[in-house]
């Protein structure tokens, strides 16, 4: 009928190709240790409990969650009861993409991708149109202005070393 003939997909014919991406995140998959810390991330993170992720963060040593000297689990208490959830936050940017960084030594996965740019390229105009709407669900319009003013990605953000480790779930006020 005609309404489904309007529905139907153009063919590739019809369909520009993409611009290529400013930044891409899919040059390298995960390693098979990233993946499975990955997986035992969203496991803890689907019991809902700030108390259960505190004590998977503290089975790593250094692992990082804030820039005090409150324990993980005082500080996502707080960011809980002062409304900013950080098991729903982890959860939200472990469904972004992920950018790598590779320091020699050691590659860190972090997601979001955003959180591994450079502040030059989260510029507005660096973005695509796609990009400049997830980063504001994740930063919103604040966090955008903080990224005008110079300042780097502010949302939150998590990284897992090339071995697995994870390392740091951290989040600038």
């Amino acid at each position: 009928d005609e309404i489904d003939a309007r529905r139907a997909p153009a063919s590739e014919a019809d369909e520009e190709p993409a611009p290529p991406p400013v930044f891409s995140n899919e040059t390298e998959e995960l390693p098979e240790a990233v993946l499975a810390q990955r997986d035992a991330l969203l496991d803890v993170l689907g019991r809902d409990s700030v108390r259960q992720l505190a004590r998977y963060a503290d089975q790593f040593p250094g692992f990082r969650s804030n820039y005090g000297d409150l324990s993980h689990y005082e500080h996502w208490y707080l960011l809980r009861r002062a409304g900013i959830d950080p098991v729903e936050a982890t959860l939200q940017i472990l469904d972004e993409p992920y950018a790598v960084k590779d320091f020699g030594a050691e590659k860190y996965f972090i997601w979001p991708d955003f959180a591994g740019r450079t502040n030059e390229e989260l510029q507005h105009d660096r973005l695509t149109f796609s990009e400049r709407a997830r980063i504001l669900t994740l930063i919103g319009e604040d966090g955008l202005e903080r990224i005008r003013n110079g300042e780097s990605y502010p949302g939150f953000r998590l990284a897992i070393r090339e071995d697995g480790t994870w390392v740091y779930l951290l989040q600038d006020n």
